[in-house]
Protein backbone atom coordinates (compact mmCIF):
# COMPACT_ATOMS: atom_id res chain seq x y z
CA UNK A 1 0.00 0.00 0.00
CA UNK A 2 1.40 3.34 -0.84
CA UNK A 3 1.21 6.49 0.98
CA UNK A 4 -2.15 8.06 2.33
CA UNK A 5 -3.10 10.82 -0.14
CA UNK A 6 -4.87 13.69 1.43
CA UNK A 7 -7.76 15.47 -0.81
CA UNK A 8 -7.53 18.56 -1.55
CA UNK A 9 -10.64 20.69 -2.70
CA UNK A 10 -9.25 23.63 -4.63
CA UNK A 11 -12.35 26.18 -5.21
CA UNK A 12 -11.82 29.44 -7.98
CA UNK A 13 -14.04 31.60 -9.71
CA UNK A 14 -11.25 31.92 -12.08
CA UNK A 15 -11.62 29.73 -14.79
CA UNK A 16 -9.01 26.87 -16.30
CA UNK A 17 -8.96 27.50 -19.23
CA UNK A 18 -8.12 31.23 -18.65
CA UNK A 19 -4.16 32.33 -19.09
CA UNK A 20 -3.94 33.14 -15.17
CA UNK A 21 -5.95 29.49 -14.05
CA UNK A 22 -2.92 27.66 -16.45
CA UNK A 23 0.22 29.67 -14.92
CA UNK A 24 -1.48 30.31 -11.28
CA UNK A 25 -3.31 27.04 -10.65
CA UNK A 26 -2.60 24.16 -12.73
CA UNK A 27 1.28 25.03 -12.78
CA UNK A 28 1.33 24.26 -9.44
CA UNK A 29 -1.12 21.89 -8.65
CA UNK A 30 0.63 19.26 -11.00
CA UNK A 31 3.54 19.65 -8.90
CA UNK A 32 2.09 19.41 -5.89
CA UNK A 33 -0.09 16.02 -6.85
CA UNK A 34 3.32 14.41 -7.16
CA UNK A 35 4.07 15.01 -3.23
CA UNK A 36 1.01 13.11 -1.52
CA UNK A 37 -1.72 15.37 -2.44
CA UNK A 38 -4.94 14.75 -4.59
CA UNK A 39 -6.72 17.80 -6.11
CA UNK A 40 -10.31 18.20 -7.20
CA UNK A 41 -10.62 21.80 -9.21
CA UNK A 42 -14.12 23.07 -9.22
CA UNK A 43 -13.91 26.45 -11.18
CA UNK A 44 -15.86 28.78 -13.08
CA UNK A 45 -15.02 28.51 -17.07
CA UNK A 46 -16.17 31.70 -19.97
CA UNK A 47 -18.73 29.34 -22.03
CA UNK A 48 -17.19 30.42 -25.27
CA UNK A 49 -13.35 30.49 -24.16
CA UNK A 50 -14.36 26.72 -22.78
CA UNK A 51 -15.38 25.52 -25.63
CA UNK A 52 -12.29 26.08 -27.34
CA UNK A 53 -10.12 25.36 -25.05
CA UNK A 54 -11.41 22.68 -22.36
CA UNK A 55 -9.32 19.51 -24.26
CA UNK A 56 -6.20 21.38 -23.88
CA UNK A 57 -6.75 22.07 -20.61
CA UNK A 58 -7.78 17.97 -19.92
CA UNK A 59 -5.34 16.95 -21.84
CA UNK A 60 -2.77 18.69 -19.22
CA UNK A 61 -4.03 17.05 -16.35
CA UNK A 62 -3.59 13.31 -17.78
CA UNK A 63 -1.36 11.64 -15.45
CA UNK A 64 -1.58 14.05 -12.39
CA UNK A 65 -4.37 13.20 -9.76
CA UNK A 66 -6.53 15.62 -10.43
CA UNK A 67 -10.22 16.09 -11.31
CA UNK A 68 -11.71 19.38 -12.85
CA UNK A 69 -14.79 19.55 -12.51
CA UNK A 70 -15.74 22.77 -14.68
CA UNK A 71 -18.97 24.64 -14.14
CA UNK A 72 -20.49 27.74 -16.35
CA UNK A 73 -19.45 31.52 -15.28
CA UNK A 74 -22.49 33.69 -15.98
CA UNK A 75 -22.34 37.46 -15.78
CA UNK A 76 -25.81 38.64 -16.04
CA UNK A 77 -27.59 39.98 -14.62
CA UNK A 78 -24.78 41.28 -11.59
CA UNK A 79 -24.78 40.12 -8.70
CA UNK A 80 -28.21 37.41 -9.22
CA UNK A 81 -25.54 35.98 -11.65
CA UNK A 82 -22.93 35.31 -8.92
CA UNK A 83 -25.45 34.10 -6.19
CA UNK A 84 -26.60 31.31 -9.13
CA UNK A 85 -23.21 30.56 -10.02
CA UNK A 86 -21.94 29.93 -6.32
CA UNK A 87 -25.69 27.74 -5.35
CA UNK A 88 -24.89 25.43 -8.44
CA UNK A 89 -20.94 25.13 -6.68
CA UNK A 90 -22.31 24.36 -3.30
CA UNK A 91 -24.79 21.52 -4.81
CA UNK A 92 -21.14 20.46 -6.43
CA UNK A 93 -19.50 20.14 -2.93
CA UNK A 94 -21.93 18.20 -1.73
CA UNK A 95 -21.86 15.45 -4.50
CA UNK A 96 -18.41 14.86 -4.20
CA UNK A 97 -18.34 15.39 -0.34
CA UNK A 98 -21.10 12.45 -0.61
CA UNK A 99 -18.28 9.60 -1.53
CA UNK A 100 -15.02 11.63 -1.13
CA UNK A 101 -13.49 13.17 2.04
CA UNK A 102 -11.93 16.43 1.61
CA UNK A 103 -8.96 16.69 3.91
CA UNK A 104 -8.43 20.49 2.78
CA UNK A 105 -10.59 23.03 0.89
CA UNK A 106 -8.39 26.11 -0.98
CA UNK A 107 -10.00 29.11 -1.27
CA UNK A 108 -8.62 30.96 -4.38
CA UNK A 109 -9.89 34.30 -3.76
CA UNK A 110 -12.73 36.11 -1.98
CA UNK A 111 -16.21 35.15 -4.61
CA UNK A 112 -15.70 31.94 -3.60
CA UNK A 113 -14.70 32.33 -0.05
CA UNK A 114 -18.43 31.33 1.00
CA UNK A 115 -18.17 27.99 -0.12
CA UNK A 116 -15.38 27.51 0.91
CA UNK A 117 -16.57 28.58 4.60
CA UNK A 118 -19.29 26.12 3.87
CA UNK A 119 -16.85 22.95 3.33
CA UNK A 120 -15.04 23.62 6.41
CA UNK A 121 -18.53 23.76 8.83
CA UNK A 122 -20.58 21.00 7.47
CA UNK A 123 -17.86 18.70 6.33
CA UNK A 124 -14.20 19.70 8.80
CA UNK A 125 -11.84 20.51 6.50
CA UNK A 126 -9.03 22.89 6.94
CA UNK A 127 -9.36 26.16 5.17
CA UNK A 128 -6.32 27.67 3.26
CA UNK A 129 -7.30 31.29 2.22
CA UNK A 130 -5.38 32.02 -1.20
CA UNK A 131 -6.50 36.30 -0.62
CA UNK A 132 -5.02 37.19 -4.29
CA UNK A 133 -5.11 40.58 -3.26
CA UNK A 134 -7.30 43.29 -1.38
CA UNK A 135 -10.34 42.23 -3.79
CA UNK A 136 -13.20 44.41 -2.85
CA UNK A 137 -10.79 47.90 -2.25
CA UNK A 138 -9.33 46.79 -5.94
CA UNK A 139 -12.73 46.83 -7.40
CA UNK A 140 -13.85 49.82 -5.62
CA UNK A 141 -10.51 51.77 -6.42
CA UNK A 142 -10.83 50.76 -10.02
CA UNK A 143 -14.37 52.73 -10.53
CA UNK A 144 -16.42 49.02 -11.16
CA UNK A 145 -17.98 49.43 -7.91
CA UNK A 146 -17.88 53.16 -8.20
CA UNK A 147 -22.07 53.49 -8.33
CA UNK A 148 -23.65 53.77 -4.76
CA UNK A 149 -25.21 50.66 -5.90
CA UNK A 150 -22.31 48.95 -5.13
CA UNK A 151 -22.07 50.33 -1.66
CA UNK A 152 -23.40 47.22 0.29
CA UNK A 153 -21.87 44.97 -1.60
CA UNK A 154 -18.74 46.14 -0.90
CA UNK A 155 -19.06 46.01 2.96
CA UNK A 156 -20.25 42.44 2.39
CA UNK A 157 -17.11 41.75 0.97
CA UNK A 158 -14.91 43.28 3.34
CA UNK A 159 -17.41 41.67 5.82
CA UNK A 160 -16.52 37.92 4.43
CA UNK A 161 -12.64 39.24 4.21
CA UNK A 162 -12.50 39.51 7.95
CA UNK A 163 -14.32 35.89 8.13
CA UNK A 164 -11.72 33.91 5.38
CA UNK A 165 -8.93 35.42 8.08
CA UNK A 166 -10.38 34.76 11.42
CA UNK A 167 -11.89 31.00 9.98
CA UNK A 168 -8.92 30.44 7.97
CA UNK A 169 -6.41 27.94 9.32
CA UNK A 170 -3.87 29.66 6.71
CA UNK A 171 -3.98 32.40 4.86
CA UNK A 172 -2.15 33.47 2.16
CA UNK A 173 -0.97 36.68 0.69
CA UNK A 174 1.32 37.60 -2.70
CA UNK A 175 3.08 40.21 -1.03
CA UNK A 176 5.08 40.99 2.24
CA UNK A 177 3.38 44.44 2.43
CA UNK A 178 0.08 42.91 2.41
CA UNK A 179 1.35 40.42 5.28
CA UNK A 180 2.67 43.20 6.92
CA UNK A 181 -1.45 44.78 6.37
CA UNK A 182 -3.26 42.00 7.09
CA UNK A 183 -1.20 42.09 10.91
CA UNK A 184 -1.65 45.62 11.24
CA UNK A 185 -5.23 44.74 10.99
CA UNK A 186 -4.98 42.31 13.30
CA UNK A 187 -7.02 40.22 10.60
CA UNK A 188 -4.40 36.53 11.55
CA UNK A 189 -1.57 36.35 13.33
CA UNK A 190 1.87 36.69 11.92
CA UNK A 191 2.63 32.93 12.00
CA UNK A 192 -0.49 31.86 10.51
CA UNK A 193 0.24 34.12 7.09
CA UNK A 194 2.34 32.80 4.08
CA UNK A 195 3.92 35.10 1.54
CA UNK A 196 3.82 33.02 -1.87
CA UNK A 197 4.15 35.77 -4.91
CA UNK A 198 3.06 34.86 -8.57
CA UNK A 199 5.53 32.48 -9.43
CA UNK A 200 6.80 32.05 -13.52
CA UNK A 201 6.79 28.36 -15.21
CA UNK A 202 10.00 28.20 -16.61
CA UNK A 203 9.60 25.94 -19.09
CA UNK A 204 6.63 27.95 -20.47
CA UNK A 205 9.13 30.95 -20.35
CA UNK A 206 12.52 29.77 -21.69
CA UNK A 207 16.43 32.17 -21.65
CA UNK A 208 16.00 35.22 -24.35
CA UNK A 209 17.12 33.89 -28.12
CA UNK A 210 18.05 36.32 -30.45
CA UNK A 211 16.71 34.40 -33.38
CA UNK A 212 13.04 34.53 -31.79
CA UNK A 213 13.31 38.05 -31.26
CA UNK A 214 14.46 38.73 -35.23
CA UNK A 215 11.61 36.47 -36.07
CA UNK A 216 8.75 38.38 -34.50
CA UNK A 217 10.21 41.37 -35.30
CA UNK A 218 9.99 40.40 -38.90
CA UNK A 219 6.25 39.27 -38.09
CA UNK A 220 5.38 42.37 -36.50
CA UNK A 221 7.36 44.47 -39.23
CA UNK A 222 9.72 46.12 -36.07
CA UNK A 223 12.82 47.20 -37.45
CA UNK A 224 15.85 45.40 -35.80
CA UNK A 225 17.25 48.44 -34.58
CA UNK A 226 13.93 49.97 -33.67
CA UNK A 227 13.42 50.29 -29.15
CA UNK A 228 10.25 48.47 -28.18
CA UNK A 229 8.43 49.48 -25.21
CA UNK A 230 6.34 46.61 -23.97
CA UNK A 231 2.95 45.99 -21.76
CA UNK A 232 1.63 42.39 -21.35
CA UNK A 233 -1.26 41.81 -19.17
CA UNK A 234 -4.87 43.46 -18.85
CA UNK A 235 -5.76 47.26 -19.15
CA UNK A 236 -8.55 49.89 -18.36
CA UNK A 237 -9.39 50.33 -14.72
CA UNK A 238 -6.48 49.78 -12.25
CA UNK A 239 -4.41 49.37 -15.41
CA UNK A 240 -4.61 52.71 -16.70
CA UNK A 241 -2.38 53.77 -19.59
CA UNK A 242 -1.45 56.88 -18.73
CA UNK A 243 1.80 56.30 -18.01
CA UNK A 244 2.43 53.46 -20.82
CA UNK A 245 1.71 56.03 -23.57
CA UNK A 246 3.29 58.83 -21.48
CA UNK A 247 7.29 56.53 -21.45
CA UNK A 248 6.27 55.81 -24.83
CA UNK A 249 5.87 59.14 -25.95
CA UNK A 250 9.11 59.93 -24.40
CA UNK A 251 10.87 57.02 -25.98
CA UNK A 252 9.99 58.21 -29.50
CA UNK A 253 11.00 61.75 -29.04
CA UNK A 254 14.55 59.74 -28.04
CA UNK A 255 14.34 57.10 -30.60
CA UNK A 256 11.87 57.57 -33.64
CA UNK A 257 10.99 54.28 -34.88
CA UNK A 258 10.45 53.35 -31.79
CA UNK A 259 7.23 50.55 -31.17
CA UNK A 260 5.00 50.11 -28.41
CA UNK A 261 4.10 46.28 -27.97
CA UNK A 262 0.58 45.64 -26.55
CA UNK A 263 -0.09 41.98 -25.76
CA UNK A 264 -3.93 41.77 -24.42
CA UNK A 265 -6.92 40.33 -25.62
CA UNK A 266 -8.70 43.98 -24.80
CA UNK A 267 -10.65 45.71 -27.48
CA UNK A 268 -8.53 47.11 -29.79
CA UNK A 269 -10.99 50.00 -29.43
CA UNK A 270 -10.28 51.26 -26.33
CA UNK A 271 -6.64 51.07 -27.07
CA UNK A 272 -7.32 53.39 -30.35
CA UNK A 273 -9.14 55.72 -27.84
CA UNK A 274 -6.06 55.91 -25.66
CA UNK A 275 -3.94 56.42 -28.15
CA UNK A 276 -5.47 59.02 -30.02
CA UNK A 277 -6.67 60.81 -26.54
CA UNK A 278 -2.48 61.11 -25.92
CA UNK A 279 -2.28 62.25 -29.73
CA UNK A 280 -0.62 59.28 -30.55
CA UNK A 281 -0.23 57.11 -33.48
CA UNK A 282 -2.00 53.49 -33.76
CA UNK A 283 0.36 52.59 -36.20
CA UNK A 284 2.94 52.80 -34.00
CA UNK A 285 1.70 50.36 -31.73
CA UNK A 286 1.21 46.44 -32.28
CA UNK A 287 -1.83 45.29 -30.20
CA UNK A 288 -1.89 41.34 -30.46
CA UNK A 289 -3.30 38.70 -27.97
CA UNK A 290 -1.49 35.63 -27.97
CA UNK A 291 -1.61 32.03 -25.76
CA UNK A 292 -0.34 32.00 -22.72
CA UNK A 293 2.02 29.00 -24.51
CA UNK A 294 3.42 32.07 -27.12
CA UNK A 295 3.84 34.69 -24.70
CA UNK A 296 7.51 34.51 -24.51
CA UNK A 297 8.23 34.96 -28.10
CA UNK A 298 6.57 37.99 -27.68
CA UNK A 299 7.95 39.44 -24.55
CA UNK A 300 12.24 39.00 -26.46
CA UNK A 301 10.81 41.10 -29.06
CA UNK A 302 10.93 43.96 -26.74
CA UNK A 303 13.51 45.87 -24.62
CA UNK A 304 11.67 46.81 -21.47
CA UNK A 305 9.07 45.57 -19.85
CA UNK A 306 6.29 48.29 -18.16
CA UNK A 307 4.10 47.35 -15.26
CA UNK A 308 1.23 49.34 -15.22
CA UNK A 309 -0.69 49.69 -12.05
CA UNK A 310 -2.15 52.74 -11.19
CA UNK A 311 -0.71 53.42 -7.62
CA UNK A 312 -3.92 52.30 -4.67
CA UNK A 313 -4.45 50.87 -1.44
CA UNK A 314 -5.50 47.52 -2.89
CA UNK A 315 -2.06 47.40 -4.95
CA UNK A 316 -0.26 46.28 -1.54
CA UNK A 317 -1.02 43.39 -2.64
CA UNK A 318 -0.15 42.94 -6.23
CA UNK A 319 2.19 40.40 -7.27
CA UNK A 320 2.56 41.70 -11.06
CA UNK A 321 2.83 38.09 -13.03
CA UNK A 322 4.58 39.89 -15.41
CA UNK A 323 7.28 40.91 -13.68
CA UNK A 324 8.87 37.49 -12.87
CA UNK A 325 7.92 36.99 -16.99
CA UNK A 326 9.47 39.73 -18.19
CA UNK A 327 12.47 38.61 -16.09
CA UNK A 328 12.74 35.78 -17.57
CA UNK A 329 12.89 36.06 -20.92
CA UNK A 330 15.54 38.91 -20.54
CA UNK A 331 13.30 42.66 -20.47
CA UNK A 332 14.51 44.79 -17.49
CA UNK A 333 11.12 46.46 -15.51
CA UNK A 334 9.79 50.33 -15.51
CA UNK A 335 7.00 50.27 -12.86
CA UNK A 336 5.43 52.81 -10.85
CA UNK A 337 7.50 52.51 -7.31
CA UNK A 338 4.70 52.02 -3.95
CA UNK A 339 2.78 48.82 -5.64
CA UNK A 340 3.33 45.63 -3.67
CA UNK A 341 6.82 44.62 -3.08
CA UNK A 342 8.30 46.32 -6.39
CA UNK A 343 10.75 48.78 -3.74
CA UNK A 344 11.72 45.54 -1.87
CA UNK A 345 12.34 43.79 -5.45
CA UNK A 346 14.67 46.74 -7.27
CA UNK A 347 16.39 46.38 -4.25
CA UNK A 348 17.04 43.46 -3.69
CA UNK A 349 17.53 43.23 -7.68
CA UNK A 350 19.05 46.42 -8.54
CA UNK A 351 19.88 45.80 -12.07
CA UNK A 352 15.95 44.56 -12.80
CA UNK A 353 15.01 47.57 -14.00
CA UNK A 354 13.79 51.28 -12.49
CA UNK A 355 11.17 52.70 -10.63
CA UNK A 356 9.30 56.04 -11.04
CA UNK A 357 8.71 58.20 -8.06
CA UNK A 358 5.17 59.29 -9.77
CA UNK A 359 3.03 59.18 -13.17
CA UNK A 360 4.58 62.48 -14.65
CA UNK A 361 5.62 63.62 -17.54
CA UNK A 362 9.04 64.82 -16.26
CA UNK A 363 9.45 61.49 -14.68
CA UNK A 364 8.45 59.43 -17.50
CA UNK A 365 11.35 61.96 -19.52
CA UNK A 366 14.29 60.99 -16.58
CA UNK A 367 13.45 57.28 -16.68
CA UNK A 368 13.47 56.67 -20.57
CA UNK A 369 16.67 58.59 -20.48
CA UNK A 370 18.10 56.19 -17.60
CA UNK A 371 17.23 53.15 -19.05
CA UNK A 372 18.58 54.23 -22.40
CA UNK A 373 21.94 54.89 -20.66
CA UNK A 374 21.98 51.85 -19.15
CA UNK A 375 23.08 48.21 -20.04
CA UNK A 376 20.81 45.23 -18.95
CA UNK A 377 22.46 41.70 -18.88
CA UNK A 378 20.08 39.61 -19.94
CA UNK A 379 20.91 36.32 -18.20
CA UNK A 380 21.48 37.96 -15.00
CA UNK A 381 17.29 39.33 -15.29
CA UNK A 382 16.63 35.57 -16.13
CA UNK A 383 18.75 34.22 -12.53
CA UNK A 384 16.77 37.14 -10.54
CA UNK A 385 13.77 35.50 -12.29
CA UNK A 386 15.11 31.76 -11.55
CA UNK A 387 15.85 33.36 -7.72
CA UNK A 388 12.32 34.74 -6.85
CA UNK A 389 10.31 33.29 -8.76
CA UNK A 390 11.14 29.77 -9.46
CA UNK A 391 7.32 27.63 -9.47
CA UNK A 392 8.91 24.97 -7.88
CA UNK A 393 9.42 27.27 -4.96
CA UNK A 394 6.34 28.30 -4.58
CA UNK A 395 4.92 24.95 -5.00
CA UNK A 396 7.25 23.92 -1.74
CA UNK A 397 5.66 26.33 0.02
CA UNK A 398 2.27 25.34 -0.34
CA UNK A 399 3.10 21.99 0.12
CA UNK A 400 4.69 23.12 3.51
CA UNK A 401 1.56 24.33 4.02
CA UNK A 402 -0.71 21.63 3.64
CA UNK A 403 1.13 19.99 6.07
CA UNK A 404 1.23 22.51 8.65
CA UNK A 405 -2.63 22.69 8.45
CA UNK A 406 -2.64 18.77 8.54
CA UNK A 407 -0.78 18.69 11.15
CA UNK A 408 2.00 16.38 9.32
CA UNK A 409 4.75 19.52 9.66
CA UNK A 410 4.92 22.25 10.90
CA UNK A 411 7.65 24.13 8.94
CA UNK A 412 6.35 27.01 6.13
CA UNK A 413 8.92 28.61 4.16
CA UNK A 414 8.79 32.02 2.27
CA UNK A 415 10.35 33.32 -0.22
Amino acid sequence: MGPKKHNVLYLSYDGMTDPLGQSQVLSYLRLLSKQGFSFDIISFEKPDIYASKKQGVQDSLDGFDITWHALMYTKKPPVLSTLKDLRVGWKKIKQLAAHKQFHIVHSRGYTIGNLAINTKKRYGAKMIFDMRGWWADEKRESGLWANPVYRPIYYYFKQLERQLFALSDQSISLTHVGGDEIERLALKERHNISIIPTCVDFNLFPPFNESVRAAVRDELNINPDAKVLLYSGSLGGNYDMSMLLGLFKQLKSVVPNSVLLILSRIDSGYVENEVSSAGMNMADVRLIGVDLKEVHRYLMAGDYGVVNYVRSYSTIGRSPTKLGEYWACGLPVIALSGVGDLDYLIARYPNGGMLIPDNTESLHAKVVRDVLAKDFDKSELRQYALDYYDLNKGAATYASIYRKVLGIADLVTEQ
